[in-house]
């Protein structure tokens, strides 16, 4: 192909389903990045329960329990919990949780329960008027405060720039701290919930680092969703939304079932990873990192083991004449300048998809974590697809996306997969690498700038599929007579998909305006990817000698036990940060991808 017809038209917004495509290249006048289309898994049976993960939540487990596990745990009683019955002495009937919440046959009984006394999440007049009593009886003057909370899914977008990531932290900037705020000015979170999150049980789907953005991510908690300060005409969505940044939008409250975990109940996560290209070509001449690639290539061809010609390799040759055309004492920016004009050729990006695809299926990634060992089952995680985007243009460079379908994610796991691929691929370092690094030796792989990231959605197959079917029964009884249609609207949940909510145009434009262009004028501005190649490039040290033509983890490349793999070798009884970890600092605060 061509290196200078890269430049096309804007493409039409990616489908969530079907067969992916290629992906046009757009230039700095479009506004849409292609997203590699990748297809829902329907099978969630090994998509649920991991052994070894952390609650979503830090707060107190007992502030998002179920009512039925409450009940059990509290030795039962009548009506113990959601499923419970006549409980008895050890609490029989009021432990077994009733994931049939919505829409099941205890649904004829809790509407007529509900239009009785107020059931427990309705949103009937006796509850609210319960509510407002117990407030007045309590002494409380604040009118918010006799309002009823409803559990719900909150569904959010937003740019990670600025950000010390997405879970609350009370001494950082972070995506949840805003939204919550926001939550409390709106009068949907009452002045006495407003001093902790743990009060309205606050949990999420994924976790996000420093900088990472979101197309859409899922908030579950308690809310007041008619607070005396909405204006009647305007939706909860709007009337959050006006006390939000542009960068952080609510695009819809959605009631639940009771049992509704958004960590737990996630059948797969869905990411992008968004880089230019230009960081594929091989290092410059004369740095150390090209002086330890030469050297494992020339170790390599003498060995009679070896028949790899690395000479051959495109990529190798891609580089030579890349550099070749460059004066060797040019600036850093004149490098960088040059290097936007650069066009992957065909050949580059075949090896590119070949060595993403290693990483498909379920694997131990130890080593794509932080403070993990190599027997934490916890580590055994599934990626189900892998894709690789055609190259595409904005402002005159030209980037490409990865797009990552997996049940679950660690730490960093994602930037350094992204690490591994690029620092492979820019040394002809073939896929059977992959392999090696969910083997037992300790290595060190730089994680990829957050710059790049953008989880596109959590998906929740199973639950919808199950809120499909209560809502089926509901309308059953609703059809029979044996429900009214208040306590039929009462039961009634959505499905947690933002195609069935209509909300795609609106994560499309969010995505454009202020995910994808805000992203791009940084790396136009900043040129993160390019300073941290050069941050790699000028390391010595033997941590990257597992980028060799044989893909294999040398014993110089392993760290030992009791050494921290995030940071350098010991220099005079101390360590000092490993190379690409220049910036961990920042990622202090951030909790998991998952």
């Amino acid at each position: 192909m061509s290196s200078n017809k890269r430049e096309a038209d804007a493409p039409a917004a990616a489908p969530r389903e079907g067969t992916p495509s290629k992906r046009p290249r757009i230039d700095d006048g479009a506004s849409v990045a292609p997203v590699p289309a990748v297809k829902d898994i329907s099978d969630a049976s090994a998509a649920t329960g991991q052994a070894g993960e952390a609650p979503s939540s830090p707060f107190n487990p007992k502030e998002t329990e179920s009512p039925s596990v409450r009940g059990k745990k509290a030795g039962g009683g009548r009506g113990g919990g959601r499923g419970g019955g006549r409980g008895g002495k050890g609490g029989k009937g009021g432990g077994k949780p009733d994931s049939r919440s919505g829409g099941s046959r205890n649904a004829e009984a809790a509407a007529n329960k509900a239009k009785k006394d107020g059931s427990k999440e309705g949103d009937g007049a006796a509850a609210g008027k319960n509510a407002g009593g117990s407030a007045a009886g309590a002494g409380g003057d604040d009118k918010s405060d006799r309002l009823p909370k409803r559990k719900v899914a909150v569904l959010i977008g937003y740019n990670g720039i600025g950000y010390k990531g997405s879970q609350i932290n009370p001494s950082q900037a972070t995506i949840e701290g805003e939204v919550f705020k926001a939550f409390v000015a709106a009068g949907a979170v009452s002045e006495d919930n407003s001093t902790s999150p743990q009060k309205v049980s606050l949990a999420r789907a994924a976790r996000t680092d420093a900088g990472v953005h979101a197309a859409m991510n899922v908030l579950t908690l308690k809310l007041i969703l008619q607070p005396a300060s909405k204006n009647p005409d305007a939706t909860i969505e709007e009337h959050i939304n006006a006390f939000l940044p542009p960068g952080v939008r609510i695009w819809k409250t959605l009631r639940v079932q009771g049992s509704f975990d958004p960590r737990r109940g996630c059948d797969q996560r869905h990411y992008q990873y968004t880089l230019p290209t230009h960081v594929f070509l091989g290092p410059k001449p004369g740095t150390p990192m090209s002086d330890m690639l030469e050297r494992v290539r020339a170790e390599t061809s003498s060995t009679a083991a070896s028949s790899t010609d690395a000479e051959a390799s495109p990529v190798i040759a891609a580089s030579k004449a890349f550099w070749s055309s460059r004066p060797a004492d040019c600036a850093f920016t004149d490098d960088i300048q040059a290097k936007k004009a650069w066009r992957m050729p065909q050949e580059v990006l075949e090896q590119a998809k070949l060595f993403i695809a290693a990483y498909e299926g379920s694997h131990n990634y130890y080593n794509f974590t932080v403070g993990k060992d190599f027997r934490d089952r916890s580590c055994q995680r599934v990626m189900r697809k892998l894709e690789l985007s055609e190259p595409f243009v904005v402002n005159d460079t030209e980037y490409i996306s990865v797009s990552f379908l997996g049940q679950s994610f660690m730490l960093h796991q994602i930037r350094k997969m992204i690490g591994l691929f690029v620092l492979a691929v820019r040394s002809a370092t073939p896929p059977s690498l992959v392999p090696e690094t969910f083997g037992p030796s300790r290595i060190h792989i730089p994680k990829a700038p957050g710059l790049g990231l953008l989880l596109l959605e959590p998906q929740y197959i199973e639950y919808n599929k199950r809120v499909g079917e209560a809502n089926a029964k509901l309308d059953e009884l609703l059809s029979a007579g044996r429900i009214d249609d208040k306590a039929h609207k009462d039961q009634i949940r959505d499905a947690i998909d933002p195609m069935q909510l209509g909300l795609m145009d609106k994560i499309e434009e969010f995505k454009r305006e202020q995910v994808y262009k805000r992203m791009w004028d940084v790396e136009e501005k900043d040129l993160v990817f390019a300073k941290w190649l050069q941050y790699l490039d000028m390391y010595s040290g033997p941590d990257f000698e597992y980028l060799n033509p044989k893909g294999v983890i040398p014993a110089s490349a392993t760290y030992k036990k009791g050494e921290n793999p995030e940071m350098n070798r010991r220099v005079d009884g101390e360590q000092t940060r490993a190379p690409g970890e220049a910036d961990e600092e920042q990622d202090a605060g951030a909790g998991d991808d998952e």
